[in-house]
């Protein structure tokens, strides 16, 4: 078996040329079947509890933000969760004021929101909600129906049930 190009090929003899092209072709395919195969990974879905602290909001804003409205990632679109409890440090209620009328200086109260929302649990990675990991500390653009706010992830809680 040389290498010739003159020699012209007959039945039954495999060129090494042919060899060697077939078994990259079904390394190229191996390859392939392993990178798609699903992980196997344990997943679990469970409930989790986020608690989001949001800073520098408008008192006539946080009085928009309701318990049992959705929350949703403006940069992935997915659902964080749904409130189930909203919390405003104390003494500090929206201000009455008119239309057109100037905030007051110190109108931007702090607002602690806990969404809950089922989320798959991978082992070694994290929570999923979607595509992305969610963690805590995380700084993300919020919205709900009436309001968008910028808030930082401050725990996760995976709940028992």
């Amino acid at each position: 078996m040389t290498f010739d190009p003159g020699q012209e090929r007959r039945g039954g003899r495999l060129h090494w040329l042919d060899l060697l092209l077939g078994l990259a072709l079904l390394a190229l395919i191996g390859r392939t079947l392993v990178q798609a195969w699903p992980r196997v990974d344990p997943k679990a879905l469970k409930t989790v509890r986020l608690e989001v602290v949001v800073e520098a909001l408008a008192a006539e804003q946080a009085a928009q933000i309701a318990v049992g409205q959705w929350v949703k990632d403006r940069t992935t679109g997915e659902f964080m969760g749904k409130i189930i409890k909203k919390t405003t440090p104390s003494g500090l209620d929206p201000a009455v004021r008119d239309w057109g009328e100037a905030f007051p200086r110190n109108d931007r109260p702090g607002l602690v929101l806990v969404l809950e929302r089922e989320g798959k649990i991978v082992a070694r990675e994290g929570v999923f909600f979607g595509r992305e990991i969610v963690r805590s500390g995380q700084q993300r653009d919020f919205h709900t129906f009436y309001v968008e706010f910028t808030g930082t992830i401050n725990r996760m809680l995976v709940v028992e049930e």
